[in-house]
């Protein structure tokens, strides 16, 4: 068996589609905000009238341009964050490591009775079955992955 630990992260591409994703996202809607709240403005049964009149009024004074830019900012701000806290996990023989964002969560092979995907997230348990960590993942089929390639118990 290699000693070489398997690290899965985010790849550049990736990060680089969710800011792409969230960029355009955030300035096409707060673009399109003054207009959608307007619209909503006209639903008789729509709450929160004091905050789309203010949407709507911030539309009479900003170009879409400018909205557009701000909602921009606002998306890569957004961007920033998911990519932030997607996980990084690292897999050897011996030790589990998971880092997000400033935690970093270390287990030993001797700590851990079984480590696997379930719901979506990863779930490491130690041999007394309590929860040593339940984690969402997106690259969850690479962790399965590397961990049975790396002799790990998956339940």
């Amino acid at each position: 068996m290699n000693d070489e630990p398997i690290v899965i992260e985010m790849n550049r591409t990736d990060q680089l589609a969710v800011f792409i994703a969230t960029v355009v996202g955030g300035g096409a809607f707060v673009a399109f905000l003054p207009d959608l709240a307007g619209w909503l403005l006209e639903l008789p049964w729509v709450p929160w009238e004091e905050p789309l009149n203010l949407a709507r009024t911030i539309g009479q004074k900003l170009s879409p341009w400018a909205l557009a830019i701000i909602g921009g900012l606002l998306g890569l701000g957004g961007g920033f964050l998911i990519v932030h806290d997607e996980p990084t996990v690292s897999v050897s023989a011996d030790e589990l490591i998971v880092q997000r964002g400033d935690k970093r969560y270390r287990f030993a092979r001797s700590q851990v009775r079984t480590a696997m995907i379930s719901n979506k997230r990863l779930l490491v348990r130690d041999h007394d079955d309590v929860e040593l960590l339940y984690i969402k993942l997106a690259q969850r089929r690479e962790v399965a992955g590397a961990l049975r390639e790396k002799g790990w118990a998956v339940g």
